[in-house]
């Protein structure tokens, strides 16, 4: 008698890896999380050791025999050609048929066909879009240096502009000051260039500051909210540049996802509003499990990167 099959969606994001796996009929029989496989920060071999022992452990809980049938690898940091020659290959005595993608690619398997415009919104950003020609496009995506404008590392980053220009008189007052200080225990803003430079601090660490201002627009903070409006801002032209290289007709399908922008609905509305703006949406959905929405997508679209 044959093995049940399996399948795997893998969302690999900038701080986490999550990994679902499904049976033939898309339901959920394992989850598993670790940490980041994005190998632009931990490098290509650390990150193959993560995938595949999410891929193992996640299979031990499922009860599944290796290998899986399917998986849908979604990595951020992964975009180009030679990350799919380099990596695939180390998974292939784990699963049969491999795809591999931007995690931003997963968001869009949350809307019908996969058609439609997704913006990212976690410790990074960027926005994928298809359309029903198959066409697809991208912006965004740059990394913290030079891009990832609204994400959890802007937020935090400009949190922490903000409490330097307080401290140094060059802009106003604000309770983001007191709230960086205390989440990490610190009694004054100079000791901030200790704990950020000195202690190295993660992009992890950074972008974790995004949930202070949130709070503290919440609570009336008229900084924090500059800084959130701005962020929403930032994404909705991330997701237009997008929408303007595709063929919609008339309205756009459009998902939005990440760690920040899925959990703070203030932000989601931002981003509508100002997207809708300049193009009209057809509907909206909040992805908040990718993972699962990439296994239950394996399922159905069975071989479209086979290993070889």
């Amino acid at each position: 008698m044959n093995a049940p099959a399996f399948y795997a969606g893998v969302d690999g994001g900038g701080t986490k890896t999550e990994i679902v796996i499904v049976d033939s009929a898309g339901v959920e029989r394992a989850r598993h999380r670790l940490a980041t496989s994005n190998q632009s920060v931990v490098g290509s071999d650390q990150a193959i050791a993560t995938l595949r022992q999410c891929v193992q452990e996640a299979a031990k809980t499922a009860g599944a025999c290796l290998p899986l049938e399917h998986a849908w690898f979604g990595l951020a940091g992964f975009d180009r050609p030679e990350d799919q020659s380099r990596m695939a290959p180390a998974l292939t005595d784990l699963v049969r048929t491999v795809t591999m993608s931007n995690d931003g690619e997963l968001v869009l398997t949350a809307l019908p066909e996969s058609i439609g415009v997704a913006i990212i919104a976690g410790t990074g950003s960027i926005a994928v879009g298809r359309d029903a020609s198959g066409v697809s496009a991208r912006a965004g995506g740059w990394g913290h240096i030079f891009g990832d404008e609204g994400s959890g590392y802007d937020l935090g980053r400009r949190a922490l502009e903000a409490v330097a220009r307080m401290h140094d008189g060059r802009g106003p007052s604000t309770s983001l000051m007191a709230s960086v200080l205390e989440h990490w225990r610190l009694d004054s803003a100079p000791r901030l260039i200790a704990r950020v430079y000195g202690d190295r601090a993660s992009k992890g660490d950074i972008a974790a500051l995004s949930d202070i201002v949130v709070q503290s627009a919440a609570d009336g903070d008229s900084i924090a909210n500059t800084l959130l409006t701005d962020a929403a801002e930032a994404l909705a032209v991330t997701g237009l540049a997008v929408a303007r290289r595709l063929s919609f007709g008339d309205d756009v399908p459009l998902a939005l996802a990440g760690g920040l922008l899925a959990s703070v609905p203030s932000l989601q509305e931002t981003v509508i509003r100002h997207f809708t703006v300049s193009h009209p949406v057809s509907t909206v959905v909040v992805v908040t499990d990718p993972a699962l929405s990439a296994a239950r997508a394996a399922v159905t679209r069975r071989g479209v990167v086979t290993n070889g």
